[in-house]
């Protein structure tokens, strides 16, 4: 699998890198995040995992070493621990860093905002769990399709502990056909899973992912003892529309298995990293199984 492309020395240089997004669908930074920050929130999820029996007895927090008792994302067991990640301040802070709103406002064009539902993925070894399958995230955010995901190792994200990878070039392919599948999202893009411009890399801590809604990405398979933890956020432009929830806009990452926001943000400083500013126009969702769905004109395609 080829490595991915480096844009941190083009960080300044907004054109190059929209360029290169329009190109292959993805922008990977060195080293964009201070890697003490997202060492932080790991060490607060790390500590929330121990607690949560999560991690294997006797072993270090830091170390997350996966114990019999991680679960798989979504099923029986799960929702306890994710609450308590979701409650934690700091991760949420993660999104609102100015490296990312600055970043995704030049590419965008305009001022941009991150959408609340901000994920965190904890991924247990494999064949236990299954990893993320390939897909695009039109399919999932829908709304805007120029919205923006960043994707952040909050632990160290080599290819064998189920790192993500992008099928580069993959935007120009148009929104594709879906089936069923095991894993997160319970869908898995038509695509070519043995196409020779997937690409991936050996992630570190402040290392930052950047691709279009109609890239196509998934997690690797975890072949390790560990867990692998990292943070999806997205971005859209201020004037762009944002899809509706059925239960509600601006419901945190697996409401109302996890709790609304009022209960989550008790005792914040603060709650404008998972505020939708005013005046964002919303829009309806569409069922993301169909064949054919809405797909407006990308500025990035």
């Amino acid at each position: 699998m080829k490595e991915l492309t480096d844009s941190a020395p083009a960080l300044d240089d907004t054109e190059t890198l929209r360029a290169r997004l329009t190109d292959e669908g993805y922008l990977f930074f060195r080293g964009l995040l201070p890697a003490d920050v997202v060492d932080d929130v790991r060490t607060r999820i790390a500590r929330i995992l121990f607690d949560s029996h999560w991690l294997a007895p006797g072993t270090a927090a830091e170390d997350l070493l996966a114990s019999e008792r991680a679960v798989e994302e979504g099923s029986a067991g799960f929702f306890g621990a994710y609450t308590a990640i979701q409650s934690t301040e700091a991760f949420h802070q993660l999104a609102v860093r100015p490296e990312l709103l600055d970043l995704s406002a030049r590419l965008l064009g305009e001022p941009s905002f991150a959408h609340p539902a901000h994920i965190c993925r904890i991924a247990p070894p494999s064949p236990g769990a299954n990893p993320t399958p390939i897909h695009q995230d039109y399919r999932f955010i829908q709304g805007c399709i120029d919205t923006l995901t960043t994707w952040l190792p909050l632990s160290a994200a080599p290819p064998e502990i189920g790192g993500l990878r992008v099928l580069s070039g993959s935007p120009r392919l148009g929104v594709l056909p879906v089936k069923p599948s095991d894993g997160p999202g319970m869908m898995r893009a038509e695509a070519d899973e043995e196409h020779p411009e997937w690409r991936t890399a050996t992630y570190a801590p402040g290392d930052v992912l950047l691709f279009t809604s109609l890239t196509v990405h998934g997690a690797m398979p975890n072949r390790t003892r560990q867990l692998r933890v990292s943070a999806d956020f997205r971005y859209q432009a201020l004037s762009a529309p944002m899809a509706r929830d059925a239960l509600g806009t601006g419901k945190p990452h697996y409401h109302p298995d996890v709790p609304d926001f009022p209960t989550l943000t008790r005792g914040w400083s603060s709650t404008d990293s998972i505020e939708v500013p005013p005046g964002v126009r919303f829009v309806d969702r569409f069922d993301p199984r169909l064949d054919e769905v809405p797909t407006p004109v990308s500025r990035f395609a």
